[in-house]
């Protein structure tokens, strides 16, 4: 199956179709956002109205322990590791959330001081707790799949803000600007080292500190973007390749990725009410 086949040429009576649809879908999800009666998670509600109704972004972290709760939230959000998290926290876990739930689930006070949500003492945390209780690493249980990718994924996130937050914000911002392509070369870079975290995950992650131009390529999105578009054998095609086609897509439909990417997340969880 080849991209250009898809993304070579867009009529604009297929972009104006493309984006009617997709302005009906977001006017629908405001209004169910708004009503009481509809069964929706409350996460779900204040999304939909932050970034529909207001067209805004995520606001990004200021430090680096509210960076790295946001990062390890979404490298947790593994859809069974969720609905365990969940059940901890009571709802779907926010990075907010996080210290507690790891404090209960590993009995660490550790995790409840904001000082210890730096990088490598996040990674002395872990390996105080792999320590005592010896999980096995590889194994997809979730005390020890946590684990796995606190370990890594502090490790990844050290080298990364070596030379600071605001570097880190840098570098983004010029990874924003490049090819489709190049962005996910960046992201696969990224995911690489981290046990149990893909691709999906990271750009999850890069998505929820305001960064426009990622989507998330899971199942919700395979699901929904074929059908919006009406290509069926576009479910053939690769993450990487799901990836760029949406950034051509969003780009014809003047909508950064993030918003079409979370268009259609949220019509995938709430279409049933139309």
């Amino acid at each position: 199956m080849k991209l250009a086949r898809f993304d070579s040429y867009i009529s604009p009576d297929e972009v104006n179709r493309v984006h009617s649809e997709l302005m009906r879908r977001r006017d629908l999800l405001i209004n169910f956002a708004h009503d009481n009666q509809i069964s929706m998670e409350n996460l779900d509600r204040e999304c939909i109205v932050t970034f529909f109704e207001r067209w805004e972004l995520p606001k990004r972290p200021v430090c680096i322990p509210d960076l790295m709760k946001t990062f390890f939230t979404c490298c947790f959000t593994y859809a069974p590791l969720r609905k365990y998290l969940s059940s901890i926290a009571g709802s779907i876990p926010t990075p907010e959330m996080l210290p507690d739930c790891l404090s209960q689930i590993y009995s660490e006070k550790a995790f409840l001081l904001d000082q210890n949500w730096t990088p490598l003492k996040l990674h002395e945390i872990a390996e105080n707790i792999q320590a005592r209780e010896k999980f096995d690493l590889k194994s997809n249980q979730f005390q020890p799949r946590m684990i796995s990718v606190l370990l890594d994924g502090s490790m990844e996130m050290d080298r990364r803000l070596k030379l600071g937050l605001e570097s880190f914000y840098s570098e983004l911002k010029e990874i924003n600007g490049k090819s489709g392509y190049e962005i996910w070369a960046y992201v696969s870079g990224f995911s690489t080292n981290i046990y149990n975290v893909g691709t999906a995950l990271i750009c999850d992650f890069l998505k929820d500190i305001g960064c426009d131009q990622f989507v998330k390529v899971d199942h919700h999105f395979k699901n929904e973007f074929p059908a919006l578009l009406g290509y069926s054998d576009c479910n053939k095609l690769s993450s990487k390749d799901h990836f760029v086609l949406s950034q051509s897509i969003a780009n014809s439909l003047k909508m950064s990725p993030f918003h079409l990417d979370h268009l259609l997340y949220q019509w995938g969880r709430y279409k049933k009410y139309e």
